[in-house]
């Protein structure tokens, strides 16, 4: 991609990046038009074509800022700083929630983009996401404390259904245009202690 993509003001290269998302999350990539993209980006094909050489470019582009976009807003909440495995969870949840409100389509494209089943580089992906994962998995279970869950649970398989539950539960709200941020947090919390109810022991 062309480096002065990142001259231009911090709004523009938002604008790009959402439309990005919004037209990647909502078609298959081998339907997405770059011409969608750039009107709702407020920008001429061309120009979408002078910072991003082709349909490609800009998908990877896109891959890896949601990747970022989601480290940093976990960082900001301090996810890791807790060795409550539940509290992490409430703290992760708070950090998507504000990303979404400035990248509200940043999930839908990385679920769409992990399950796409077109595309030359979709196993790149699948294989950035499956590391993703076990790095992320790693480095909960070295800070939580083990000894608040129950000991008849697989601790990685409780993990699995937690981050399933999460992404469908983000793509049923993106899917039915609910953008009520605070509303989405406050149901998903609800989720989330349930879990705790189920998973941890009494007392703990």
């Amino acid at each position: 991609m062309n480096s002065g993509f990142f001259t231009l003001p911090q709004e523009k290269q938002q604008a790009v990046i959402n439309a990005g998302f919004k037209i990647f999350a909502l078609y298959p990539y081998n339907k997405a038009p770059m011409s969608e993209i750039a009107g709702a980006a407020g920008i001429s094909k061309s120009l979408l074509f002078y910072h991003f050489k082709n349909k490609k470019e800009l998908y990877i582009f896109l891959w890896q800022k949601s990747v970022e976009l989601i480290r940093c807003a976990l960082q900001e909440q301090g996810v890791l700083e807790t060795d409550d495995y539940f509290e992490m969870l409430r703290r992760s949840l708070r950090g998507k929630c504000r990303l979404m409100k400035s990248y509200p389509y940043a999930s839908e494209f990385s679920m769409r983009a992990y399950f796409e089943g077109e595309g030359e580089f979709s196993e790149d992906i699948r294989h950035s996401f499956f590391k993703l994962e076990a790095d992320s998995w790693n480095k909960v279970w070295q800070r939580i404390d083990k000894s608040k869950l129950r000991d008849d649970i697989d601790p990685l398989l409780m993990y699995r259904e937690m981050v399933w539950a999460s992404d469908g539960f983000m793509h049923q709200m993106v899917n039915s245009r609910n953008m009520e941020f605070d509303r989405i947090e406050k149901e998903f919390e609800k989720l989330i202690d349930m879990w705790e109810k189920v998973y941890q022991k009494a007392g703990a």
